[in-house]
Protein backbone atom coordinates (compact mmCIF):
# COMPACT_ATOMS: atom_id res chain seq x y z
CA UNK A 1 0.00 0.00 0.00
CA UNK A 2 1.34 3.53 -0.68
CA UNK A 3 0.02 6.52 0.42
CA UNK A 4 0.49 8.75 -2.85
CA UNK A 5 -3.22 8.06 -3.16
CA UNK A 6 -3.88 10.41 0.27
CA UNK A 7 -0.88 12.99 -1.42
CA UNK A 8 -2.69 13.35 -4.32
CA UNK A 9 -6.61 13.81 -2.74
CA UNK A 10 -4.75 16.53 -0.68
CA UNK A 11 -3.81 18.16 -3.73
CA UNK A 12 -7.01 18.12 -5.50
CA UNK A 13 -8.90 19.46 -2.91
CA UNK A 14 -6.29 22.28 -2.15
CA UNK A 15 -6.72 23.30 -5.95
CA UNK A 16 -10.09 23.53 -5.42
CA UNK A 17 -10.31 25.07 -2.19
CA UNK A 18 -9.17 28.06 -4.11
CA UNK A 19 -13.46 28.13 -4.87
CA UNK A 20 -13.39 30.03 -1.23
CA UNK A 21 -11.28 32.49 -3.40
CA UNK A 22 -13.96 33.94 -4.91
CA UNK A 23 -14.31 36.78 -3.01
CA UNK A 24 -10.98 38.61 -4.05
CA UNK A 25 -12.75 38.53 -7.56
CA UNK A 26 -16.20 39.93 -7.09
CA UNK A 27 -15.04 43.40 -6.91
CA UNK A 28 -12.47 43.57 -9.60
CA UNK A 29 -14.89 41.41 -12.05
CA UNK A 30 -17.89 43.77 -11.25
CA UNK A 31 -15.70 46.80 -12.95
CA UNK A 32 -13.90 44.34 -15.73
CA UNK A 33 -17.39 43.22 -16.95
CA UNK A 34 -19.55 46.20 -15.69
CA UNK A 35 -21.91 44.29 -14.20
CA UNK A 36 -23.80 44.85 -10.95
CA UNK A 37 -22.49 42.97 -7.30
CA UNK A 38 -25.90 41.08 -7.78
CA UNK A 39 -25.40 40.38 -10.99
CA UNK A 40 -21.45 39.04 -10.58
CA UNK A 41 -22.77 37.61 -7.56
CA UNK A 42 -25.14 35.06 -9.02
CA UNK A 43 -21.76 32.97 -10.74
CA UNK A 44 -21.06 32.26 -7.13
CA UNK A 45 -24.56 30.90 -6.36
CA UNK A 46 -25.02 28.62 -9.93
CA UNK A 47 -21.43 26.94 -8.89
CA UNK A 48 -22.77 26.55 -5.58
CA UNK A 49 -25.54 24.88 -7.01
CA UNK A 50 -23.28 23.13 -9.79
CA UNK A 51 -21.29 22.00 -7.16
CA UNK A 52 -24.13 20.44 -5.07
CA UNK A 53 -24.68 18.22 -8.33
CA UNK A 54 -21.20 17.05 -8.61
CA UNK A 55 -20.89 15.65 -5.31
CA UNK A 56 -24.44 13.96 -5.92
CA UNK A 57 -23.63 12.56 -9.46
CA UNK A 58 -20.07 11.55 -8.00
CA UNK A 59 -20.49 8.04 -7.14
CA UNK A 60 -22.29 7.10 -10.49
CA UNK A 61 -19.58 8.76 -12.46
CA UNK A 62 -17.32 6.35 -10.65
CA UNK A 63 -19.18 3.20 -11.17
CA UNK A 64 -18.36 4.02 -15.39
CA UNK A 65 -14.94 5.31 -15.24
CA UNK A 66 -11.69 4.71 -13.56
CA UNK A 67 -10.52 7.93 -10.44
CA UNK A 68 -7.11 8.48 -12.19
CA UNK A 69 -9.40 9.09 -15.95
CA UNK A 70 -11.64 11.03 -13.58
CA UNK A 71 -9.16 13.35 -12.31
CA UNK A 72 -7.74 14.38 -15.31
CA UNK A 73 -11.19 14.93 -17.12
CA UNK A 74 -12.63 16.55 -14.25
CA UNK A 75 -9.54 18.96 -13.58
CA UNK A 76 -9.75 19.82 -17.60
CA UNK A 77 -13.22 20.61 -17.58
CA UNK A 78 -12.59 22.90 -14.28
CA UNK A 79 -9.93 24.53 -16.98
CA UNK A 80 -11.98 24.96 -19.42
CA UNK A 81 -14.38 26.41 -17.27
CA UNK A 82 -12.12 29.05 -15.71
CA UNK A 83 -10.22 29.79 -19.48
CA UNK A 84 -13.98 30.54 -20.87
CA UNK A 85 -14.77 33.03 -17.45
CA UNK A 86 -11.16 34.60 -18.23
CA UNK A 87 -11.30 35.14 -22.08
CA UNK A 88 -14.38 36.76 -22.69
CA UNK A 89 -14.65 39.46 -20.27
CA UNK A 90 -18.96 38.99 -20.20
CA UNK A 91 -21.58 37.58 -17.22
CA UNK A 92 -22.00 35.08 -19.50
CA UNK A 93 -19.08 33.21 -20.19
CA UNK A 94 -18.47 34.08 -15.91
CA UNK A 95 -22.16 32.20 -15.54
CA UNK A 96 -21.12 29.35 -17.74
CA UNK A 97 -17.76 29.03 -17.03
CA UNK A 98 -17.49 29.81 -13.61
CA UNK A 99 -20.62 28.87 -12.57
CA UNK A 100 -21.75 25.51 -14.59
CA UNK A 101 -18.63 23.91 -15.52
CA UNK A 102 -16.12 24.90 -12.88
CA UNK A 103 -18.89 24.55 -10.01
CA UNK A 104 -19.00 21.04 -10.86
CA UNK A 105 -16.20 20.02 -11.69
CA UNK A 106 -15.19 21.32 -7.67
CA UNK A 107 -18.32 18.89 -6.62
CA UNK A 108 -16.68 16.25 -8.48
CA UNK A 109 -13.29 16.56 -7.51
CA UNK A 110 -13.74 16.83 -3.93
CA UNK A 111 -16.22 13.91 -3.96
CA UNK A 112 -13.02 11.74 -5.69
CA UNK A 113 -10.59 13.40 -2.85
CA UNK A 114 -12.87 11.74 -0.70
CA UNK A 115 -13.06 8.48 -2.27
CA UNK A 116 -9.18 8.07 -2.83
CA UNK A 117 -8.40 8.92 1.07
CA UNK A 118 -11.28 6.43 1.95
CA UNK A 119 -9.19 3.73 0.02
CA UNK A 120 -6.96 1.01 1.98
CA UNK A 121 -3.82 3.32 3.06
CA UNK A 122 -1.37 2.60 5.75
CA UNK A 123 -2.54 5.27 8.09
CA UNK A 124 -6.20 4.71 9.51
CA UNK A 125 -8.97 6.08 7.42
CA UNK A 126 -10.13 8.74 9.91
CA UNK A 127 -6.74 10.25 9.88
CA UNK A 128 -6.55 10.28 6.15
CA UNK A 129 -10.46 11.57 5.78
CA UNK A 130 -9.55 14.58 7.95
CA UNK A 131 -6.03 15.96 6.54
CA UNK A 132 -8.01 15.16 2.80
CA UNK A 133 -11.03 17.14 4.27
CA UNK A 134 -8.94 19.86 5.93
CA UNK A 135 -7.24 20.65 2.04
CA UNK A 136 -9.89 22.35 1.14
CA UNK A 137 -10.07 24.84 3.78
CA UNK A 138 -6.32 25.04 3.68
CA UNK A 139 -6.37 26.28 -0.09
CA UNK A 140 -8.90 28.57 0.90
CA UNK A 141 -6.30 30.35 2.73
CA UNK A 142 -3.50 29.80 0.63
CA UNK A 143 -5.24 31.03 -2.44
CA UNK A 144 -6.85 33.91 -1.94
CA UNK A 145 -3.35 36.16 -1.64
CA UNK A 146 -2.16 34.82 -5.01
CA UNK A 147 -5.10 35.76 -6.23
CA UNK A 148 -5.09 39.22 -4.91
CA UNK A 149 -1.29 39.62 -6.44
CA UNK A 150 -2.05 38.67 -10.05
CA UNK A 151 -5.43 40.93 -9.97
CA UNK A 152 -3.13 43.83 -8.67
CA UNK A 153 -0.53 42.47 -11.63
CA UNK A 154 -2.88 41.74 -14.61
CA UNK A 155 -6.25 42.19 -13.49
CA UNK A 156 -8.92 39.27 -12.29
CA UNK A 157 -9.19 37.59 -15.58
CA UNK A 158 -5.63 37.05 -15.33
CA UNK A 159 -6.27 34.86 -12.62
CA UNK A 160 -8.66 32.90 -14.33
CA UNK A 161 -6.92 32.08 -17.08
CA UNK A 162 -3.36 31.09 -15.22
CA UNK A 163 -5.37 29.13 -13.24
CA UNK A 164 -6.65 27.10 -15.86
CA UNK A 165 -3.25 25.95 -16.93
CA UNK A 166 -2.88 25.35 -13.12
CA UNK A 167 -5.66 22.98 -13.24
CA UNK A 168 -5.16 21.59 -16.48
CA UNK A 169 -1.41 20.72 -15.37
CA UNK A 170 -2.58 19.21 -12.30
CA UNK A 171 -5.48 16.99 -13.85
CA UNK A 172 -2.84 15.69 -16.32
CA UNK A 173 -0.28 15.11 -13.61
CA UNK A 174 -2.45 13.82 -10.55
CA UNK A 175 -4.27 11.49 -13.55
CA UNK A 176 -0.82 10.07 -14.13
CA UNK A 177 0.43 9.94 -10.67
CA UNK A 178 -2.47 8.37 -9.47
CA UNK A 179 -2.71 5.62 -12.38
CA UNK A 180 1.24 4.93 -11.42
CA UNK A 181 0.11 4.17 -8.15
CA UNK A 182 -2.27 1.38 -9.36
CA UNK A 183 -4.69 1.66 -6.28
CA UNK A 184 -7.15 -1.29 -5.53
CA UNK A 185 -10.72 0.41 -6.76
CA UNK A 186 -12.86 1.42 -3.94
CA UNK A 187 -15.45 -1.15 -2.46
CA UNK A 188 -17.87 1.27 -3.45
CA UNK A 189 -17.66 1.45 -7.12
CA UNK A 190 -20.17 -1.50 -8.04
CA UNK A 191 -22.38 -0.56 -5.19
CA UNK A 192 -25.81 0.83 -5.34
CA UNK A 193 -28.13 1.23 -8.59
CA UNK A 194 -28.81 4.15 -10.87
CA UNK A 195 -28.63 7.93 -9.21
CA UNK A 196 -31.67 7.93 -7.73
CA UNK A 197 -32.63 4.59 -6.80
CA UNK A 198 -33.25 3.86 -3.12
CA UNK A 199 -32.58 7.45 -2.27
CA UNK A 200 -33.10 7.34 1.65
CA UNK A 201 -30.84 4.08 1.69
CA UNK A 202 -31.11 1.15 3.68
CA UNK A 203 -31.16 3.00 7.10
CA UNK A 204 -33.98 5.94 6.30
CA UNK A 205 -33.90 6.71 10.13
CA UNK A 206 -29.91 7.76 10.16
CA UNK A 207 -30.75 9.25 7.10
CA UNK A 208 -33.14 11.88 7.46
CA UNK A 209 -31.41 12.65 10.47
CA UNK A 210 -27.82 13.11 9.34
CA UNK A 211 -29.71 15.12 6.41
CA UNK A 212 -31.24 17.42 8.43
CA UNK A 213 -28.42 17.55 11.07
CA UNK A 214 -26.42 18.94 8.04
CA UNK A 215 -29.45 21.23 7.47
CA UNK A 216 -29.00 22.93 11.28
CA UNK A 217 -25.33 22.96 11.44
CA UNK A 218 -24.72 24.60 7.91
CA UNK A 219 -27.31 26.51 8.20
CA UNK A 220 -26.02 28.01 11.69
CA UNK A 221 -22.46 28.28 10.57
CA UNK A 222 -22.81 29.27 7.00
CA UNK A 223 -25.05 32.02 8.76
CA UNK A 224 -22.52 33.58 10.59
CA UNK A 225 -19.31 32.31 8.68
CA UNK A 226 -20.24 34.01 5.37
CA UNK A 227 -20.62 37.34 6.85
CA UNK A 228 -17.49 36.63 9.49
CA UNK A 229 -15.95 39.86 8.17
CA UNK A 230 -19.32 42.28 8.49
CA UNK A 231 -19.86 40.44 11.77
CA UNK A 232 -16.82 41.21 13.55
CA UNK A 233 -16.87 44.86 12.57
CA UNK A 234 -20.45 44.98 13.36
CA UNK A 235 -19.54 44.18 16.94
CA UNK A 236 -16.51 46.43 17.55
CA UNK A 237 -13.33 45.18 15.20
CA UNK A 238 -12.40 47.90 13.05
CA UNK A 239 -13.25 48.22 9.75
CA UNK A 240 -9.39 47.61 8.39
CA UNK A 241 -8.85 44.73 11.06
CA UNK A 242 -12.29 43.02 10.09
CA UNK A 243 -10.44 40.56 8.16
CA UNK A 244 -9.54 38.51 11.82
CA UNK A 245 -12.71 37.74 11.34
CA UNK A 246 -12.86 35.43 8.30
CA UNK A 247 -9.11 34.31 9.26
CA UNK A 248 -9.63 32.70 12.47
CA UNK A 249 -12.93 31.43 10.93
CA UNK A 250 -10.51 29.30 8.20
CA UNK A 251 -7.09 28.84 10.65
CA UNK A 252 -9.72 26.86 12.95
CA UNK A 253 -12.03 25.08 10.69
CA UNK A 254 -8.40 23.52 9.52
CA UNK A 255 -7.59 22.76 13.26
CA UNK A 256 -11.14 21.19 13.46
CA UNK A 257 -10.90 19.09 10.13
CA UNK A 258 -8.07 17.34 11.20
CA UNK A 259 -8.90 16.55 14.57
CA UNK A 260 -12.27 15.41 14.37
CA UNK A 261 -11.98 12.17 12.42
CA UNK A 262 -9.74 10.78 15.02
CA UNK A 263 -11.94 11.93 17.99
CA UNK A 264 -14.92 9.89 16.33
CA UNK A 265 -12.56 7.02 16.69
CA UNK A 266 -12.51 7.22 20.13
CA UNK A 267 -16.16 8.19 21.71
CA UNK A 268 -17.91 7.66 18.20
CA UNK A 269 -19.81 10.06 15.37
CA UNK A 270 -22.77 10.29 16.94
CA UNK A 271 -21.60 11.72 20.02
CA UNK A 272 -18.77 13.99 18.27
CA UNK A 273 -21.67 15.72 15.88
CA UNK A 274 -23.47 15.98 19.19
CA UNK A 275 -20.90 17.83 20.59
CA UNK A 276 -20.18 19.69 17.34
CA UNK A 277 -23.52 20.70 17.41
CA UNK A 278 -23.24 22.33 21.47
CA UNK A 279 -19.86 24.05 20.51
CA UNK A 280 -21.60 25.74 17.48
CA UNK A 281 -24.56 26.88 19.78
CA UNK A 282 -23.15 27.91 22.60
CA UNK A 283 -20.78 30.94 21.33
CA UNK A 284 -23.59 32.38 19.26
CA UNK A 285 -25.65 32.52 22.45
CA UNK A 286 -22.69 33.83 24.28
CA UNK A 287 -22.51 36.66 21.07
CA UNK A 288 -25.82 37.31 21.32
CA UNK A 289 -26.57 37.85 25.04
CA UNK A 290 -23.01 39.53 25.79
CA UNK A 291 -22.09 40.85 22.54
CA UNK A 292 -18.62 42.64 22.34
CA UNK A 293 -15.28 42.84 19.73
CA UNK A 294 -13.22 39.95 21.36
CA UNK A 295 -16.41 37.42 22.07
CA UNK A 296 -17.66 37.91 18.69
CA UNK A 297 -13.98 36.70 17.18
CA UNK A 298 -14.09 34.24 19.60
CA UNK A 299 -17.59 32.90 18.84
CA UNK A 300 -16.61 33.19 14.86
CA UNK A 301 -13.33 30.43 15.63
CA UNK A 302 -15.52 28.25 17.39
CA UNK A 303 -18.38 27.94 15.17
CA UNK A 304 -15.32 27.33 12.20
CA UNK A 305 -13.76 24.92 14.04
CA UNK A 306 -16.97 23.32 14.82
CA UNK A 307 -18.00 23.74 11.31
CA UNK A 308 -14.44 22.10 9.81
CA UNK A 309 -14.82 19.13 12.05
CA UNK A 310 -18.02 18.10 11.10
CA UNK A 311 -16.42 17.99 7.58
CA UNK A 312 -14.30 15.29 9.31
CA UNK A 313 -16.89 13.76 11.57
CA UNK A 314 -19.57 13.27 9.00
CA UNK A 315 -17.88 11.16 6.22
CA UNK A 316 -16.59 8.97 9.07
CA UNK A 317 -20.09 8.35 10.68
CA UNK A 318 -21.49 8.05 7.47
CA UNK A 319 -19.34 5.06 6.75
CA UNK A 320 -19.90 4.46 10.46
CA UNK A 321 -23.60 3.46 9.80
CA UNK A 322 -23.26 2.56 6.13
CA UNK A 323 -20.11 1.10 5.65
CA UNK A 324 -16.98 2.56 3.59
CA UNK A 325 -18.36 1.08 0.39
CA UNK A 326 -21.90 2.84 0.95
CA UNK A 327 -19.69 5.95 1.32
CA UNK A 328 -19.59 8.00 -1.89
CA UNK A 329 -23.25 7.27 -2.93
CA UNK A 330 -24.92 8.16 0.19
CA UNK A 331 -22.68 10.88 1.39
CA UNK A 332 -22.97 12.68 -2.08
CA UNK A 333 -26.93 12.33 -1.26
CA UNK A 334 -26.63 14.12 2.27
CA UNK A 335 -24.02 16.51 0.51
CA UNK A 336 -27.44 18.00 -0.64
CA UNK A 337 -28.42 19.47 2.97
CA UNK A 338 -24.62 21.03 2.72
CA UNK A 339 -25.71 22.63 -0.90
CA UNK A 340 -28.95 24.34 0.77
CA UNK A 341 -27.14 25.74 3.62
CA UNK A 342 -24.12 27.08 1.57
CA UNK A 343 -26.63 28.91 -0.90
CA UNK A 344 -29.34 29.92 1.67
CA UNK A 345 -27.71 30.44 4.82
CA UNK A 346 -25.49 33.32 4.20
CA UNK A 347 -28.49 34.75 2.44
CA UNK A 348 -30.74 35.02 4.96
CA UNK A 349 -28.46 36.25 6.92
CA UNK A 350 -27.83 39.37 4.54
CA UNK A 351 -31.95 40.11 4.64
CA UNK A 352 -31.66 40.04 7.95
CA UNK A 353 -29.15 42.17 8.20
CA UNK A 354 -30.79 44.84 6.15
CA UNK A 355 -34.09 44.55 7.58
CA UNK A 356 -32.80 44.77 10.91
CA UNK A 357 -29.57 47.02 10.32
CA UNK A 358 -26.91 44.65 12.34
CA UNK A 359 -26.33 40.86 13.16
CA UNK A 360 -27.99 40.41 15.83
CA UNK A 361 -30.86 38.33 14.82
CA UNK A 362 -28.99 36.34 12.43
CA UNK A 363 -26.68 35.18 15.31
CA UNK A 364 -29.87 34.44 17.56
CA UNK A 365 -31.54 32.11 14.67
CA UNK A 366 -28.38 30.85 13.82
CA UNK A 367 -27.91 29.79 17.62
CA UNK A 368 -31.68 28.54 17.73
CA UNK A 369 -30.80 26.15 14.86
CA UNK A 370 -27.93 25.17 16.59
CA UNK A 371 -29.95 23.77 19.30
CA UNK A 372 -32.22 22.27 17.51
CA UNK A 373 -29.09 20.42 15.62
CA UNK A 374 -28.36 19.33 19.03
CA UNK A 375 -31.88 17.44 19.76
CA UNK A 376 -31.64 16.05 16.04
CA UNK A 377 -28.52 14.38 16.62
CA UNK A 378 -29.72 13.00 20.03
CA UNK A 379 -32.14 11.34 18.20
CA UNK A 380 -29.96 9.22 15.45
CA UNK A 381 -29.90 5.85 16.33
CA UNK A 382 -26.54 4.16 17.93
CA UNK A 383 -24.19 2.23 15.71
CA UNK A 384 -24.28 -0.99 14.40
CA UNK A 385 -21.89 -3.02 12.07
CA UNK A 386 -23.15 -2.18 8.66
CA UNK A 387 -24.58 -4.68 6.20
CA UNK A 388 -21.89 -6.00 3.90
CA UNK A 389 -21.64 -4.20 0.09
CA UNK A 390 -23.74 -6.24 -2.42
CA UNK A 391 -21.50 -8.54 -4.29
CA UNK A 392 -20.39 -7.46 -7.78
CA UNK A 393 -22.63 -9.41 -10.48
CA UNK A 394 -21.25 -11.70 -12.64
Amino acid sequence: MSLLPLVLAILVNFSMGSFYGWSVLVAPLEESIGATRSDISLAYSVAFISMTVGMFCTHSLLRIASLPYLIFVVFTLAGLGSALAGYFEALWSLLIGYGILFGFAVGVAYFLAMTAASLDLPIRRSVALSMNMSAFAGGGLVWPPIFAMIIDWQGPHAVLLLFAVYLIAIGSLGGLLMLAARPDAHPGTHEGGGLFSDILTDNPRAFILLWLGFIFIGFAALMSMGHAAGIVADFGIPAGQAYWGPMLTNLAYICGALSAGIVCDWIGGRRVLIGLATLTAIPLFALYFAPSAVISLIALAMVGGAFGASASAYPVTVAGYYGVARLPRVYGRMSTAYGLAGLLGPLAAGVLYVWQGGYEYAILIAGVLAVIGIANMWALPRMKAPAPAPARAA
